[in-house]
């Protein structure tokens, strides 16, 4: 396939061409080994169409303005589906299952089919599914294969009451939200060397010193590269502050409890929090996410809530483990799906923040079991510990660290043994960030500590964030390292919320202004600077 593929919701408009999708496609079978048993004009036919269309569950597949393949998406299970083991325990309303699934003839072997798939795994993490389920004529092999070589598995061969049709047979496939993760993560694309270029070259012709804005230059050849254009554009920019509590508070390793959450988040809906204030500043707009607050929140009209509620707080880790490895992974996913959201309405770039009580002592063991640290070199005062309660905050950590590090094999495991809702979902924006093409900002500290479990999970999404500030949290530095990120300045914050991603802003926004509007050497006339090696940084003229 020359022209690129683009998958969208399909509309009314479509409905027509989506009929002839249809008829070719089974008057083609039919011709020919007809794999699915369907037949023309009765399944798949206008009625699929129209269904699929009003219920916003269809989507399309077109290239150079002609629809190649569709898709619908729900929730609808057979009833033979109910009497079945399947490999994930799921409330109707947390399965997706595939139908109508098809390619026109003509581009069978164009990579549309696997890439339809791809996209369906993808939307089922968007919608919070825990798995992802289909059904197929068992004779209908290259359907059994394309679904094989995707990493369903089967789960049985049932009856669904079609025998009337000649298909009596139809085999049961799964795979699981994790697996699904899996996919998505595995199929992260590189930065755009060609725009990253252009953007350098750029920034050579700007008539001034070679390299003398620093990280600042650095930070907008990479968004170039993020977002595959040398023409950078974060006028519409958004922060996503993650919102949730921590059953470690019980064991008093805070100043405060964890009822300051939820009030505090109700505040970020109105408008009045620090971040907020300085977010109207910056031309920042605000989202606060309840992904686990302990109790149900109002919203205010200023920044409404987006509400993916997983829990009402985690579990107490000293006592069991915060949560389950699902609930993590559909923490992530939630942060996936709120990265896309924001894609989908034009932003270009997304700061992140973070409130909950205890999720300096949920990061600080995170932080610590992920770069195999002492907890107590990774362990800060938070809001404003005295020695005493450091000690035991660290006491706590380390005791953690010790029960459950050699239970934990990956990112999430730790996540879910020591983290925070906040703290995973975060870890799935910077995860969308890298799937959706999207420079995501790294805050602070508990930011950090979500980052660097995104880069433990999916390395490649390492490209797609930029560090803003170094925080004040013993780790803040350190985190950093380890992602072998720069920050633009050291203001000695940790204040949290998204403050130090939002105060970063306008000093991006700055760059950009010389980067666009500052006048080349040649526009006066004299010659350009020479690189030298080393390069230095040094605005010296």
């Amino acid at each position: 396939m020359t022209e690129e593929l683009n998958i969208r919701r399909g509309v009314s408009e479509d409905i027509p061409e989506l009929v002839r999708l249809y008829d070719e496609t089974v008057g083609h079978l039919e011709s020919h080994v007809n794999y699915p048993g369907w037949k023309k004009g009765v399944y798949p036919g206008r009625d699929a169409a129209e269904e699929g269309v009003e219920t916003g569950t269809l989507y399309v597949a077109e290239t150079g303005g002609r629809i190649i393949g569709s898709i619908i998406l729900n929730g609808k299970q057979e009833a033979a589906y109910n009497g079945v083991s399947w490999g994930v325990e799921a409330e109707p309303d947390e399965v997706m299952v595939i139908h109508t699934f098809l390619v026109h003839p003509d581009f069978r072997k164009s990579g549309a089919g696997k890439f339809l798939m791809e996209f369906a795994e993808l939307q089922a993490l968007r919608e919070g599914k825990k798995t992802i389920r289909l059904d197929v004529y068992e004779k209908n092999e290259p359907a059994v294969r394309l679904y094989e070589r995707q990493g369903y598995r089967y789960v049985a061969t049932v009856d669904l009451g079609l025998g009337s049709w000649g298909l009596p047979w139809f085999k049961l496939y799964e795979r699981t939200a994790e697996e699904c993760l899996n996919g998505v993560l595995s199929r992260i694309s590189p930065l755009s060397a060609g725009a990253a270029e252009l953007a350098s070259l750029t920034w050579s012709h700007v008539a001034k010193p070679l390299y003398s804005l620093g990280i600042l230059e650095e930070d907008v050849i990479k968004i170039a590269g993020i977002s595959e254009t040398q023409h950078v554009d974060i006028g519409k920019r958004a922060l996503i502050i993650m919102c949730s509590d921590n059953g470690i508070v019980e064991e008093g390793v805070t100043q405060t409890g964890q009822e300051v959450t939820a009030v505090v988040t109700e505040n970020m809906t109105d408008g009045n929090s620090s971040v907020c204030l300085m977010a109207d500043r910056a031309g920042v707009d605000v989202f606060p996410v309840d992904i686990g607050v302990s109790r149900d929140l109002r919203s205010g009209a200023r920044n409404p809530l987006i509400r993916k509620k997983l829990a009402y707080g985690t579990k107490n880790f000293h006592k069991e483990p915060a949560m389950t490895r699902e609930t993590a992974v559909s923490a992530i996913a939630a942060g996936i799906s709120v990265a896309g959201e924001l894609k989908e309405k034009g932003y270009r770039l997304i700061a992140t923040g973070e409130m909950g009580i205890g999720n300096t002592t949920t990061s600080s063991a995170v932080a610590a079991m992920l770069l195999d640290r002492d907890p107590a070199e990774m362990t800060g005062r938070g809001a404003g510990l005295s020695d005493e309660g450091l000690m035991k905050k660290i006491s706590v950590i380390r005791e953690a660290v010790k029960r459950y590090g050699p239970e934990c094999c990956d990112a999430i495991d730790v996540i879910a043994h020591v983290g925070g809702l906040d703290l995973a979902g975060l870890t799935g924006v910077f995860l969308g960030g890298a799937v959706y093409r999207i420079p995501v900002l790294i805050d602070g500290f508990i930011s950090g500590t979500a980052a660097l479990a995104a880069a433990k999970l999916a390395p490649a999404a390492r490209d797609y964030m930029l560090a803003t500030h170094v925080s004040a949290e013993p780790a803040g530095r350190l985190l950093l390292d380890e992602l072998g990120l720069k920050p633009f300045v050291a203001a000695g914050m940790c204040l949290g919320e998204g403050t130090g991603a939002v105060a970063s802003i306008p000093l991006l926004d700055m760059a950009l202004e010389v980067y666009t509007k500052m006048s080349t050497f040649q526009d006066i006339q004299i010659e350009e600077y020479k690189p030298l090696a080393p390069q230095t940084n040094s605005g010296a003229h």
